[in-house]
């Protein structure tokens, strides 16, 4: 935020520059100028950018209920509105927090909090600091009865499966965040029993495309606790897959990158596929002819957890776009429901969709209209190296070989037996040109002999 001083330094340079500083126009150009403040660094909650935005704006904007200010007040999200206040008294009566305990809690940080949101926000510090309380109030409560059953009320108004993973989607997008550090003061100041941290990454497992993730659940939370507290809970699901990833090698600017063939392409060139044994989402590997994935699994929301990723790496990570570079890579692999249905086989997708076309429908609708940095992109090495094991075509007619002539014991025994066959007409056939040879070298030395 601009201070007095660096406005005073601005006015007095403005009025160096203007002769008549006090005219009409000076005064309104001085108010914008002194008006505008710098964006702050924490600028981490805001809108999805509008090319990302228009391939499918739903996947953006909240269904069930408005969270912080960027969509508040909508109409369409009214009917949730209503119910926030009755989730406010549960908590208070749950926790035997005062009201105006929490309130402090809020207001203190208010101005953090402001910074935190990418554009100006048209709320006075009233009603941010009530925005802020009844949203902040509701999150919890709603985590708290989604993950520990004696805080399960029987009146909860988020009874029905649909609605509590509707609700639950909302809380991830981009555009519908809370600053985390207040959800977590308030939590800590309310319950003793359990870290924030660590009830937010059971709440959301659901979400989360790492079939694995709750196994790496306490190196996670130790990570991020070692480092900083996530900014809001898509970042925090964002670092869930990326703390602990090997640091990304910078490449040369000059450097093309080449896309990689398609699952079955790839196969056809003899390059064999296996479940990675990491559980991190983004630990793909590929050596001695063997490309190894890690499991994900897919589902009816893993689109939206999906975009939303990608638009806040675009917005705040664009040099560190882990996630955008892994859905590159399996948009690259992944061309038709062919390649879908290897992958399904293999283990390292796990679809929960109709069916596998609607899989490759899936990622090749992520890969549009998201920037690759091919200097420094996370799969690189591997890329380059299924490119390199692809273009010797000595692997395709291996693979074409095996395939054709080796995929069952009968066959194998088939192509054996063909062999062994070939073998023995060809020693036949030599033994036979070698007799007639041999004769034909005696009837030579008789004709010498008898002239």
């Amino acid at each position: 935020m601009a201070t007095s001083s660096n406005e005073g330094e601005v006015e007095s340079h403005i009025s160096d520059d203007i002769e008549d500083p006090h005219t009409p126009l000076a005064i309104s150009i001085r108010k914008m100028i002194c008006s505008f403040h710098p964006i702050c660094d924490d600028r981490s909650i805001c809108r999805a950018p509008t090319r990302l935005r228009t391939l499918n704006e739903k996947m953006y904007t909240p269904q069930n209920i408005s969270l912080g200010p960027l969509h508040h007040g909508k109409k369409e999200l009214a009917t949730m509105e209503k119910l926030k206040p009755g989730y406010l008294k549960s908590f208070l009566n749950r926790t035997n927090m005062r009201l105006d305990d929490c309130i402090s809690v809020i207001k203190k940080n208010k101005d953090t909090a402001r910074s935190f949101y990418a554009e100006e926000l048209e709320l006075t510090d009233d009603n941010f600091v009530t925005l802020l309380l009844v949203d902040s109030c509701f999150i919890i409560e709603a985590i708290r009865r989604g993950t520990a059953s004696d805080f399960h009320e029987k009146t909860d108004y988020l009874s029905s499966p649909e609605l509590i993973r509707g609700v639950m989607t909302d809380m991830i997008l981009l555009e519908n965040q809370i600053p985390f550090f207040l959800l977590d003061d308030l939590y800590d100041i309310a319950f003793k029993d359990t870290k924030f941290l660590q009830l937010s990454m059971e709440y959301f497992s659901v979400l989360m495309p790492d079939e694995n993730l709750k196994r790496l659940g306490d190196n996670v939370l130790k990570c991020i606790y070692g480092d900083s507290k996530p900014k809001h809970f898509l970042d925090f699901i964002r670092t869930c897959h990326t703390v602990g990833t090997s640091r990304r090698k910078p490449g040369k600017e000059e450097e093309l990158f080449t896309p990689i063939p398609s699952a079955a392409e790839l196969k056809e060139a003899g390059i064999g596929f296996k479940t990675g044994s990491s559980d991190r989402l983004l630990d793909i590997n590929y050596s001695n002819g063997v490309l190894k994935v890690p499991i994900i699994r897919v589902y009816d929301r893993s689109e939206c957890v999906l975009r939303n990723l990608i638009a806040l790496e675009h917005c705040l990570y664009p040099f560190d776009s882990y996630v955008t570079d892994y859905i590159n890579f399996m948009n690259k692999l992944i061309d038709t429901s062919k390649d879908v249905d290897l992958l399904v086989k293999k283990g390292i997708i796990k679809s929960g969709l109709s069916d596998n076309s609607a899989v490759a429908a899936l990622f090749n609708n992520l890969g549009m209209h998201v920037t690759l940095r091919s200097s420094d992109y996370y799969f690189h090495q591997v890329s380059a190296d299924l490119n390199c094991y692809y273009n010797v075509r000595m692997h395709k007619w291996k693979a074409t070989f095996k395939r054709d002539y080796c995929k069952t014991p009968w066959m194998i025994a088939s192509t054996v037996a063909a062999i062994i066959l070939l073998a023995l007409t060809l020693i036949q056939a030599i033994c036979s040109i070698l007799i007639l040879v041999g004769k034909y070298k005696n009837i030579q030395k008789s004709t010498t002999k008898s002239k």
